[in-house]
C-alpha cells in the first residue's frame, strides 16, 4: 500500500501517487486499477424552473420543443463532465430495445447542456417524462451512465538537456528534470518524426475511433489519410480512451487550414473538443527537417533504373566487350534495390530516417554500383590475362590452354541467337 505522504493532489479530480519501486507501480497499474470506479449520483427530475430564471438558451430550447413546452423536458443532474449527448441517450434508451422505441430516436437537438453536470432532454410529451421517471429500467441505465472507471496513467520524470560530451563534444547528454510527464502529454516519437505537423485533441468522447478522426480531417489532407499511421488515441493502463488524441498532417499548410477554420474548437462525435497544434521543442543543434520531399514519377523511375550515372561509360563498354551485357547489370541492380532496403528506402530517406546519417541521400547505393563494377572487372578473365584461378587448373610446367574461352564465346553467341 501507499501512505498519505505518497499522494500529491494535482487538481480537484487528479492526483499523483508515488511508489518505492517500478515493480510496485506496475503491479498497481495492472492489478488494482481495474477495480477503481467513481459513481456519479445522476438524478432525473421534471424541469420546473420559472421563466424569469431561465437563460436565453433554455428559453430557445423550450420554444423549439413543440407543443409540450417545458412539461416535456426532463432534467438530468449529477452528470459526469465528460459524458456526451450520444453516450447518454444510448445508455438511457439503448437502440433496438423497448426503451429505445418508446423514447427515441433522440438527437443532439433534443439535448441542452445547461451546466457541466446538468442537461435538459426533450422527450416530446409530458407522458414520456412521467414514464421515464417511473421506469426502473431507465433509472438503472442512468446509474450505469454515472459509473466511471478511474483512469490510471503512467507518470515519469522528463529528461532534459545536460550539455555535450564525447570526442569533439559531438554527443548530447541528458538528466532527469523536475517535471512529470504523464502518458499522452507528448505524441508517440515515431508519429512525431514522420509528420510535418501534429494536432492535439482533447475532450473526445470514448466512442470516437481512428476511422472517425481520419474521416473528419480528410478534407484538409491532399492525400488519402493513413487511418492508423496518422492518428493516435491516448489510452489509460486498462486500454480505455482518455479523451485525448493526436492527428498528424503530412504537408505544410494543412494544419493551418484546420486552425483557421475551427479556431481551436470543433464538434467530433457529438462533443465539443479542443484543438491545439503541437509545438516543437528547442533544438540544441541543427534544425528539424523540412516537409517530406515529393518526387515525380519520372524522377523515381530515373533513380531506380539509371544506375549508369554513377560510373564511367567506358567501364560499361569494356564489360560489354568482355561478354557482360548491360541488360544483365540492369537486372542485377534493380534486384538489389527491390530486395535490400539498405540500398533503397534506407538510403533514399530524409535526414533523421536515413540509415547512414553521415552520407548524402543515395550515396550508399552510388558506392555499391562503383565497387560492384570495379570488382567485376577485376574478376573477368581473358585470353591475355586468364587470371591466377584459371592458371591454377594446369601444372606449373604445362602451357595454359585457352580453348575454354573459344567454347564460352560460342556458347554466348548461341544464346544470343536464341534471344536469351
Amino acid at each position: 500500500g501507499v501512505l498519505a505522504n505518497d499522494v500529491s493532489p494535482a487538481s480537484p479530480t487528479t492526483a499523483f501517487i508515488g511508489f518505492a519501486t517500478k515493480k510496485e507501480a506496475k503491479y498497481a497499474m495492472s492489478q488494482k486499477a481495474s477495480h477503481l470506479m467513481v459513481e456519479h449520483p445522476i438524478a432525473l427530475t421534471k424541469y420546473d424552473v420559472d421563466e424569469e430564471k431561465m437563460s436565453e438558451e433554455e428559453k430557445e430550447f423550450i420554444a423549439a420543443s413543440g407543443a409540450g413546452g417545458k412539461e416535456s423536458i426532463l432534467m438530468v443532474s449529477g452528470l459526469p463532465v465528460e459524458i456526451t449527448s450520444t453516450e447518454l441517450f444510448e445508455t438511457m434508451f439503448p437502440p433496438g430495445t423497448k426503451l429505445g422505441a418508446m423514447f427515441g430516436p433522440l438527437t443532439s437537438d433534443d439535448y441542452l447542456r445547461v451546466s457541466p453536470t446538468t442537461a435538459l432532454v426533450n422527450l416530446s410529451s409530458a407522458d414520456l417524462v412521467s414514464n421515464a421517471l417511473k421506469s426502473k429500467s431507465v433509472l438503472n441505465n442512468v446509474k450505469v451512465a454515472g459509473q466511471r472507471p478511474v483512469q490510471v496513467l503512467r507518470a515519469k520524470r522528463e529528461r532534459v538537456f545536460d550539455g555535450w560530451t564525447g570526442p569533439g563534444r559531438r554527443f548530447g547528454q541528458s538528466k532527469l528534470g523536475e517535471r512529470l510527464l504523464v502518458t499522452g502529454d507528448v505524441p508517440p516519437n515515431e508519429m512525431f518524426l514522420s509528420h510535418n505537423d501534429l494536432l492535439h485533441i482533447s475532450g473526445l468522447p470514448p466512442n470516437v475511433t481512428l476511422t472517425d478522426l481520419a474521416t473528419f480531417f480528410q478534407p484538409f489532407s491532399a492525400d488519402s489519410r493513413d487511418v492508423f499511421g496518422s492518428g493516435h488515441i491516448v489510452r489509460c493502463s486498462q486500454g480505455l480512451p482518455t479523451g485525448n488524441a493526436y492527428v498528424g498532417f503530412e504537408l505544410p499548410g494543412e494544419i493551418k487550414e484546420v486552425v483557421e477554420l475551427y479556431n481551436g474548437s470543433a464538434t467530433i462525435g457529438g462533443a465539443e473538443v479542443t484543438l491545439r497544434p503541437v509545438k516543437d521543442k528547442l533544438l540544441r543543434r541543427g534544425k528539424r527537417e523540412a516537409a517530406r520531399p515529393t518526387r515525380s514519377l519520372a524522377t523515381l523511375d530515373n533513380d531506380l533504373y539509371n544506375w549508369e550515372r554513377h560510373v564511367d561509360p567506358k567501364d560499361i563498354k569494356e564489360l560489354e566487350e568482355l561478354g557482360i551485357e548491360k541488360s544483365v547489370l540492369d537486372e542485377i541492380f534493380v534486384t538489389l534495390r527491390h530486395s535490400n532496403r539498405t540500398f533503397a528506402a534506407g538510403d533514399q530517406a530524409m535526414s533523421g530516417e536515413r540509415l547512414y546519417q553521415e552520407k548524402r541521400r543515395g550515396a550508399h547505393y552510388k558506392v555499391l554500383v562503383r565497387k560492384y563494377l570495379k570488382i567485376l572487372k577485376s574478376c573477368v578473365a581473358t585470353r591475355e590475362e586468364p587470371g591466377l584461378l584459371y592458371e591454377a587448373m594446369f601444372p606449373p610446367e604445362a602451357d595454359v590452354d585457352t580453348g575454354l574461352f573459344d567454347i564460352e564465346e560460342e556458347r554466348i553467341k548461341d544464346l544470343r541467337r536464341k534471344g536469351l
